[in-house]
């Protein structure tokens, strides 16, 4: 107090000095201060340009490319040939049927293709023996003497080679015979080759017997292909996103490269209790709920020696951005009108909001095309006043208590005032 009154205009001074820095430090710090000033930024993400996309990751599991199912009448079978697990090649027998006929039948026509056999042997024989005889090019004065040709050959072709004046007539004639013996052989041999394949079940493909079951009279075999697809699961939002012939990129148990290919197909219908595969994953993995639907991936390279419902990861590319950007996307400010703004430093060092156009989003970050100089430090979305000054700690740290100690009280007053 005897200060105050030593020295009133000084003491009012001070307080007058105290209560201007006070009001300008409120005014400059307050959260809708429009009061142009430098920013302490410890946060931000530098814009750098690059190939970002959007992905849908799922378990997937090995299963068939196609699944064939053959169903036969029980009591017409003889025999079941094959039994679970079993490989089997294209027109491999399955079961036989109960039919004494059809073996008649094929031994009628092997005795026909026998006889056929001969005649074709014999017709080469002859066909030789004209061939050595007059192999220098030179025909003989009067018609070709069938006696010394193959007595075997029918009459009728005897009297056709005796008619002819020229070894080459002769030559051509038993060329044509010869063609259309061969012609009869494959013709008895298609027959037989379709007889026996109604004498019984036959595999339409290559592949692997996976069922074959007995009920209501009936046999159904069932047999999976060799070749291999993988098989996901999508939510109602994932199947939106997944595109057939969308690029996806694998990794499967027991396989050390990664693997590539595309989706293949996508179902239209939900998957049930009835649906093997969903089912099979299921006792590994967890699929979407309530409500999923099954999609076929079709690996680029086959999978050998991978056993049926080997599990593994699928990433589906559903969105690419080439020369693109990502930012967090919560540090996006959204206009009434739904556009987006994103708060950036410039090459001044101030503060500058511009307008992006988002491509697409990810499961953290907005990715845009819009030119932004390489480098660019970008910041969360905070009311920030445009053009003002930023700056930060170097090396980059998030600010600590033991800053403001470091600073002296004239520094502060010259930051408040200036």
């Amino acid at each position: 107090m005897a200060f105050i009154k030593a020295r009133p205009w000084t003491s009012m001074t001070i307080v007058l000095a105290m209560l201007v820095i006070g009001i300008n430090a409120y005014l400059v710090f307050k959260n809708d201060s429009n009061i142009t000033r430098s920013y302490f930024i410890n946060e931000f993400q530098k814009a750098y340009i690059g190939t970002n996309t959007e992905r849908v990751n799922k378990e997937t599991i090995v299963a068939p490319a196609e699944t064939f199912t053959i169903t036969a009448d029980a009591t017409s079978l003889s025999a079941v040939n094959v039994k679970r697990g079993q490989e089997v090649m294209m027109n491999d027998l399955l079961a036989t049927y109960q039919t004494d006929e059809v073996d008649e039948e094929i031994k009628k026509l092997e005795s026909e293709r026998t006889a056929y056999e001969t005649e074709l042997s014999d017709l080469q024989d002859a066909l030789d023996q004209i061939e050595d005889e007059y192999g220098d090019g030179s025909n003989p004065k009067s018609s070709i003497n069938t006696d010394q040709i193959n007595d075997k050959l029918s009459v009728t072709l005897k009297l056709e080679l005796a008619q002819q004046n020229s070894a080459s007539t002769a030559v051509a004639l038993l060329n044509r015979h010869i063609a259309e013996t061969n012609r009869q052989i494959a013709l008895i041999e298609a027959q037989i080759t379709q007889i026996q394949s109604r004498q019984g079940i036959v595999s339409p493909i290559d592949g692997i017997v996976s069922a074959i079951k007995e009920e209501a009279g009936t046999v159904t075999f069932e047999i999976y292909s060799n070749e291999k697809a993988m098989y996901a699961y999508l939510s109602e939002m994932e199947w939106q996103k997944v595109q057939e012939g969308q690029t996806v990129d694998f990794k499967v148990k027991h396989v050390k490269d990664a693997l590539s290919g595309v989706v293949l197909e996508k179902q239209m219908i939900a998957t049930d209790d009835h649906t093997f595969w969903a089912n099979e994953l299921a006792k590994t993995a967890a699929l979407p709920q309530p409500t999923n639907y099954e999609v076929t991936l079709q690996q680029d390279a086959p999978l050998e020696d991978i056993p049926f419902s080997t599990t593994g990861k699928a990433s589906i590319i559903v969105n690419e951005a080439f020369d693109s950007y990502k930012v967090d996307k919560s540090w996006l400010a959204t206009t009434k009108k739904g556009n987006k703004k994103l708060y950036i430093i410039n090459q001044e060092g101030k503060i500058q909001l511009i307008d992006i156009n988002v491509q697409f989003n990810t499961a953290k970050s907005a990715i845009f095309m819009d030119y932004v100089e390489e480098g660019t430090p970008m910041l969360s979305n905070e009311k920030r006043n445009i053009a003002a000054y930023t700056f930060r700690t170097l090396p980059v740290e998030k600010i600590q208590w033991s800053h403001f100690k470091d600073l002296t009280w004239k520094q502060y007053v010259k930051y408040i005032v200036f």
